[in-house]
C-alpha cells in the first residue's frame, strides 16, 4: 500500500495549486483506494515569510513558494505529505519541485475529478512496480 496527497476545495476535484491547499487528502491505494484521512496544511505565516503585499493578492504570493510561507513553509507543508508517494495539485512552484525530487515524492500537476486521476495514477503504478509496458492509460 502506498498513500498518495491530493489539494482539493471540495473533495471531489483536484483544483488547488500546492500554496493554496488549506489541508490534503490523503488516499491509500492497493487493490482499493480509499480515503485515509484529511491532513492540516495550515502553515504559521509570519512578517518575515510573508511580506504584507501578499496578502493583497488572492492566491498568495506568486512565485515566492508555498503560498506565502516561503521555504520553512514548503518545507513544513512536505513534512505533513512526507510518507506520500505522489501529490496531486493544480499547479506548483519551482522550489516546491525541487523539494519534492529531493523527497522522492512524484508530482502530478493535474487538473480533474479526484477519482479520475487516482485509477490513472494507481493503474500507472501498478504496471511500473510490476514492469509492464505502458500502453495507453
Amino acid at each position: 500500500m502506498y498513500n498518495i496527497a491530493v489539494a482539493s476545495s471540495d473533495g471531489i476535484n483536484v483544483d488547488l495549486k500546492f500554496g493554496e491547499a488549506q489541508k490534503f487528502l490523503i488516499y491509500g491505494i492497493d487493490e482499493n483506494i480509499v480515503l485515509i484521512e484529511e491532513r492540516s496544511a495550515d502553515t504559521q505565516k509570519n512578517e518575515d515569510t510573508c511580506p504584507s503585499k501578499c496578502s493583497e493578492k488572492k492566491d498568495g504570493c506568486s512565485g515566492s513558494g508555498g503560498g506565502c510561507g516561503g521555504d520553512e513553509g514548503i518545507s513544513q507543508r512536505l513534512d505533513v505529505i512526507s510518507d506520500c508517494r505522489c501529490l496531486l495539485c493544480k499547479k506548483a512552484g519551482f522550489k516546491v519541485q525541487k523539494e519534492l525530487e529531493k523527497r522522492a515524492i512524484t508530482l502530478f500537476d493535474i487538473e480533474c475529478p479526484i477519482d479520475e486521476a487516482l485509477k490513472k495514477i494507481a493503474n500507472y503504478y501498478r504496471l511500473l512496480d510490476n514492469n509492464q509496458k505502458f500502453s495507453r492509460i
